[in-house]
């Protein structure tokens, strides 16, 4: 694909070579000739980027059908201009310009490059909703029959720290769930345990006392010590509707599919992507809202423990469900509100996002953001995201999808750069270490 899509999105699932299973849709089964775009160099380019529209706009079918690219297409070098093309048309034009001190800085035809910016300068970005010849997913499942779901019973594992006042909210939410077979495992690791908390609710809960706080810990001890085929994870900081682990089982049901990877909405920190408002092929999978087969774990085992109070667990175990073939369904319909406490949680422990440590002098991005982006992804691309984040990760958690504090940031950025680059240089190092300890993925029993 695009060269251009790995500089905007270097640690993106889909750039891994999984072997002989290529991710992208055959454009030519869904999609006629003369709606692709011709102004293109090349016919492979005009074939990828609607391959490439395909994959984002939920075109499941096509991957379950096998009909995918050859692989002559997916490793197709385009022309610079094609990639201009394709950048200009699908992302922001800050993008363009990024990328083409990119390809200037690292010597990468810079007069071809230079002429390709400017020649597709004046190409506007493409509205999704010009290419609703694509049919997507449908937006709303149909409701499963009751026979079918009525037997299968979920176990839902909730790992709390000092939250019980958003604890409260969820389980008089799981109180309501019009799913009623499931019990709920609670790993209560709160500095002021109180244990006579959960006499408040009526669901079978059973609770586990963890003194030392750790999240992906808590998880992997949970899965170990149940039987369920069925399990979801959720967050103590969510709010989810009545029908929340029914739309999640129906995405199984519906796709053959082994992960429904819910969607997490919040009104602080980024903004919400389009995608989520249709059923697609997941390139993220978060544990704070997802339901999965106990069998996946045999494949791709259990949570990495390096990840313990620190950043991208989630994303690693994702990665890894993706490259043994396990198919995850980003399901809009499972949704949560995402409370995002400022109290408790991981937020507490030391991190508010992947570039932002609670405190100024702690290593920027967290150690193990590199940990995760070299070992998939090679020290180029760990590099290449680096630079990206780093200049726009100076303003406030809550700010970071405003363009006013992201240029306060750049600008900030550059006045202080020595100080930010020596935390990069400092996380580096420490996510050597991890490299070199290698991975913490205990058994499942």
């Amino acid at each position: 694909m695009f060269a251009s899509l790995k500089f905007i999105k270097p640690l993106w699932y889909f750039h891994l070579d999984c072997g002989e299973n290529v991710i992208w849709p055959d454009s030519k089964h869904i999609m006629p000739s003369q709606k692709m775009d011709s102004g293109y160099d090349s016919t492979e380019s005009m074939i990828s980027e609607a391959s490439y529209i395909a994959l984002t706009n939920g075109c499941i079918k096509e991957f379950q059908n096998k009909k995918s690219l050859c692989r002559d297409i997916v490793d197709f070098k385009h022309s610079v201009y094609d990639e201009f093309r394709f950048m200009r048309k699908f992302f922001s034009p800050f993008w363009s310009f990024g990328y083409l001190l990119y390809r200037i800085i690292t010597l990468q035809s810079v007069t071809k490059s230079i002429i390709a910016f400017i020649n597709t300068f004046f190409i506007k970005r493409v509205d999704d909703v010009h290419y609703n010849i694509f049919s997507k997913t449908e937006l709303t499942l149909k409701k499963p029959h009751k026979r079918i779901l009525s037997k299968t019973k979920v176990r839902i594992i909730i790992p709390t720290y000092n939250r019980y006042n958003v604890l409260y909210n969820v389980l008089k939410d799981l109180e309501k769930q019009t799913h009623p077979y499931f019990c709920i495992t609670i790993i209560d690791q709160s500095e002021e345990y109180n244990k006579e908390f959960y006499k408040n609710f009526n669901i079978p809960i059973d609770l586990v006392r963890q003194k030392v706080p750790g999240l992906w810990r808590a998880r992997n001890n949970a899965i170990k010590n149940t039987t369920e085929n069925v399990i979801a994870l959720l967050d103590d900081d969510s709010r989810i509707g009545n029908d929340w682990l029914i739309k999640h089982l129906n995405c199984l049901r519906y796709f053959s599919a082994e992960i429904s990877a819910g969607i997490s909405l919040s009104k602080m920190g980024s903004k919400i992507p389009p995608n989520y408002n249709f059923y697609r092929l997941s390139d993220q999978i978060d544990t704070g809202n997802v339901l999965f087969n106990r069998g996946i774990l045999k494949n791709c085992g259990l949570f990495d423990e390096q990840f313990e109070g620190m950043r991208m667990g989630d994303a690693e175990f994702g990665l890894r469900a993706y490259r043994n073939g396990i198919i995850s369904i980003s399901n809009p319909e499972a949704y949560r509100m995402h409370l995002k406490s400022s109290i408790g949680g991981l937020r507490q422990l030391g991190s508010w996002d992947a570039f932002r440590p609670t405190n100024f002098f702690k290593p920027r991005p967290i150690p193990s953001v590199l940990y995760y982006a070299r070992k998939y992804f090679g020290n180029y691309n760990a590099l290449v995201f680096i630079l990206i984040n780093l200049p726009l990760s100076l303003s406030k958690y809550s700010k970071k999808s405003d363009y006013i504090y992201a240029f306060l940031s750049f600008l900030l950025f550059l006045l202080i750069s020595p100080i930010i680059l020596f935390q990069a240089f400092n996380s580096w190092n420490l996510s050597s270490n991890l490299l070199s300890d290698g991975h913490k993925i205990p058994d499942e029993k």
